[in-house]
């Protein structure tokens, strides 16, 4: 009975059903070039762009999940309302 709970973690741990950030080979494939030169400009400037449907704009204290997603577009916003990052994950 003792060894149940370790052994269920275990198993746990071997769900595959996130990408692992280790297979992705460093090449953008959301798009994110494209919105290169929003960085260090006012969020506000968000306001005129089309953004990808799958895409997430993220500002202090968000709540966001901790998936990993090479296809999808994140947006940083830092604390002074400028677009810090915009990267594929």
């Amino acid at each position: 009975m003792r060894f149940l709970l370790p052994l269920l973690l275990l198993l746990a741990a071997c769900d595959d059903q996130f990408a692992d950030p280790a297979d992705f080979d460093g090449q953008p494939r959301c798009g994110a070039e494209a919105y290169y030169s929003l960085l260090g400009k006012k969020a506000s400037a968000l306001d005129n762009v089309d953004l990808p449907k799958s895409s997430r704009v993220l500002r202090p204290d968000d709540v966001i999940t901790m998936d990993f997603s090479p296809d999808r577009l994140t947006i940083d916003i830092d604390r002074s309302g400028l677009i810090s990052s915009v990267t594929c994950r």
